[in-house]
């Protein structure tokens, strides 16, 4: 129908159709009727006519013919509305304002700097609505994966997701779509308690999930069967969450190629490195310096509160030379399984710069690959410096390694680190290893500092 909004004096006769502030003519396609709206004074009111003239009116009030937050009247609520009102509270010439009321969020009857506040945060509520796809089988996830765009939600329904197809770069499942910081893309299981299942098609080549776009959310998965379990190749701001890693040849999950600002959290990974042990880390972040075609820079991303292991064959958390600014917080590693292979003898082996390690707790659980609980290695100079060690409790089995040396709560050498409130166990209770005059029985680090106590 065509809506027009036009001027009546108070008795209801027609004014004019050229309006002065507050006053316009608006036209929209509805149903068939006329609506006349007399905005001269007070709140504004309404009378429907039929298209042709005769017929009965009907009485409508201006909540039931407007959208609030329209102030522009153009039928949907934007941007553009809370730019008007901006404007028209700032006396702006010539700004208008065709639907006041709909401005008035604070429902006061006046306009002021509270309504647009509250204008914003509306609409930074619609903007951030997701477009919910749920799929079903491999074809539609690869079809979500491959539309994906700013603010989408998928859910797959309970049941095994079986990779088929072409492997451009090794990348099974995957989308180089970015999101945004209010619109991420997320990826959920519909059910958490009955999780999807994403599967490569064998644990000697490929990516089950490769993600290159930023601001991604990747929640409630379980993901097997592949090389590489989850890959982020820059990415930024992407989080992985309560997701399950598992049966994989290699690493679990893979923060590389520039990826930054990204978080690992309540994620349980097992069983890795059951192709190639010596690279069957459960998390690594950036890449070494023998590596090429990948970029270095991933810098601050978050492990947290993280079961891995058993059966991870190398280290838990690899950290990598050129990366800054990593933490792993609240995990638990299971020494159980690790291999040895490729010189994986502790749950952490911090290469980078400014890494946080704190409030985890390791079990060694006999493994004889384990040497020492966490090391820092300069692999290039300058870097493996300033971490902070902090809160961590290891239970060790022995103070003597199968090398026949100390069990070293941090070995460290040419790599600063500041540390406090740590304690280890050998077969009985924990002790602080944080006392001075005992540094070298806890401690190969030269480069030492004891920090808060």
């Amino acid at each position: 129908m065509r809506i027009e909004a036009i001027a009546l004096t108070k008795s209801g006769d027609e004014k004019e159709r050229g309006f002065g502030t507050m006053k316009k003519m608006v036209s929209v396609l509805a149903a068939s009727a006329v609506l006349v709206a007399s905005v001269s004074s007070g709140a504004p009111e309404y009378a429907i006519y039929p298209d042709d003239g005769w017929g009965k009116t009907v009485a409508a009030s201006a909540a039931e013919l407007s959208v609030q937050g329209d102030v522009n009247a153009d039928g949907q609520f934007d941007i553009a509305d809370a730019v008007a009102l901006q404007q028209w509270l700032s006396g702006v010439a010539d700004a208008k304002l065709v639907d006041w009321k709909a401005a008035d969020f604070h429902a006061d009857e006046t306009l002021d700097g509270l309504d647009l506040c509250r204008m914003k945060q509306a609409l930074r509520a619609v903007q951030s609505q997701t477009n919910q796809i749920r799929v079903t089988n491999t074809e539609e996830f690869k079809t979500a994966l491959a539309q994906a765009k700013a603010g989408d939600e998928i859910l797959l329904a309970a049941g095994e997701y079986v990779y088929s197809g072409a492997t451009p770069k090794g990348y099974m499942f995957t989308s180089a779509a970015d999101g945004t910081a209010e619109n991420p893309i997320i990826i959920r299981s519909e059910n958490p308690d009955h999780p999807a299942i994403l599967s490569g098609s064998s644990t000697a080549s490929n990516i089950t999930l490769a993600i290159q776009g930023d601001w991604w959310e990747i929640r409630d998965l379980k993901v097997t069967n592949a090389q590489k379990g989850i890959v982020l190749d820059n990415s930024n701001h992407t989080k992985i969450i309560g997701c399950e890693v598992y049966q994989i040849g290699s690493e679990g999950i893979h923060f590389r190629d520039n990826s930054s600002y990204c978080l690992a959290e309540a994620c349980l990974v097992h069983d890795t490195g059951v192709v190639s042990p010596g690279y069957g880390e459960a998390l690594y972040v950036g890449s070494a310096k023998s590596t090429t075609g990948y970029g270095y820079e991933c810098h601050y991303n978050t492990i947290r509160n993280c079961k891995l292991g058993p059966n991870v064959a190398a280290e838990h958390v690899d950290i990598k030379e050129y990366t800054i600014g990593t933490i792993v917080e609240g995990c638990t590693f299971d020494g159980t399984g690790m291999s040895g292979e490729n010189s994986a003898k502790s749950f952490i082996n911090a290469k980078g710069n400014d890494c946080i390690i704190r409030n985890n707790i390791g079990y060694r659980n006999g493994c004889t690959a384990i040497q020492r609980a966490f090391e820092q290695n300069q692999v290039v100079e300058g870097w493996g410096q300033n971490a902070s060690v902090y809160g961590n409790q290891v239970y060790m089995d022995t103070a003597t390694n199968t090398w026949g040396k100390k069990m070293y709560f941090l070995n460290a050498w040419d790599c600063s680190a500041t540390v406090w409130d740590n304690f280890m166990a050998y077969d009985g209770e924990l002790f602080s290893v944080d006392n001075e005059e005992d540094h070298w029985n806890y401690y190969n680090c030269n480069l030492l500092t004891y920090g808060k106590q």
